[in-house]
């Protein structure tokens, strides 16, 4: 028998998990969601086969796993608004950025099963990264459970210690935006030598897209398929050795490292509400 799945939040990060679950044949009779937004609830019916609800307490009331999808400043006034009627066999999923474990247990008050993400928005496209950390209340069956979830809208890790999970975010959950920001780099680029706007940007999404599928399909070193596409004193070098040159590394470290420090102050700010 299926578990019931409830969604507190129905934006674009669980449309993103429903769309998995639905698409990996999970049936929609099993899922509920609930939002304020319920102008919006029909388009969803619709969209997913699912049943909305206004109130939350009606969607968690009858969840064994509730993902919790509304913003982080949010969520704890949302959690203590549903708190009477969470049990002590449900899992709750959060994927709120920079709440911890604690604060969630806290919150929702009886000593429940919790797992906290880190998915990113690549989960639209079914090319979702989440990083995973659970609290010691956790089974392996519902580790595995939680990891087929969001694995059917792309893959996952886990990781052993929640500060990690600022790392998580620096190198997966907040990453799209650098890679954004270099095809934005390259097209303009492109566009200055001559080439029209769409032709640059197919030329560098496919170049990136390609590279990515490389690296995750064969198994060479990262360093190694680099070398064999960098001739001597051949374009390629040309390109590396200007980047080397304006300091690519340590650029892309401090970025990463800003990243990861600004995740942890925003962790520790919503501990100390």
């Amino acid at each position: 028998m299926s578990l019931k799945i409830a969604f507190v939040g129905v934006g674009n990060m669980a449309s993103a998990i429903i769309g998995g679950l639905r698409a990996s044949g999970y049936n929609g009779e099993s899922i509920v969601g609930s939002s304020i937004n319920v102008d919006d609830h029909e388009a969803i019916e619709q969209r997913f086969g699912i049943t909305m609800y206004a109130d939350n307490k009606d969607a968690v009331a009858q969840a064994d796993v509730v993902f919790l999808c509304v913003k982080p400043n949010m969520l704890q006034s949302v959690v203590e608004d549903f708190a009477s009627v969470v049990r002590d066999d449900q899992l709750f999923v959060s994927v709120a950025a920079g709440i911890q474990l604690d604060a969630l247990a806290e919150w929702l008050v009886k000593p429940v099963a919790v797992v906290r993400s880190m998915p990113n928005t690549p989960a639209l496209v079914g090319s979702g990264m989440s990083g995973l950390i659970a609290n010691d209340k956790t089974t392996e069956s519902q580790k595995e459970w939680v990891a087929q979830a969001f694995d059917s809208f792309g893959s996952h890790v886990w990781v052993n210690e929640e500060d990690q999970m600022h790392t998580v975010t620096a190198l997966s959950g907040s990453a799209p935006a650098y890679f954004f920001r270099v095809l934005e780099v390259m097209i303009e680029a492109g566009k200055a030598q001559g080439l029209d706007d769409a032709t640059c940007r197919k030329l560098a999404t496919y170049a990136m897209k390609g590279a990515a599928e490389m690296v995750t399909q064969l198994d060479d070193d990262i360093a190694q398929l680099r070398r064999n596409i960098t001739s001597p004193n051949g374009t390629t070098q040309a390109a590396l050795e200007t980047l080397e040159a304006q300091g690519i590394e340590p650029l892309f470290t401090a970025a990463i490292e800003a990243c990861a420090k600004r995740s942890k102050e925003l962790g520790e700010e919503f501990a100390n509400k």
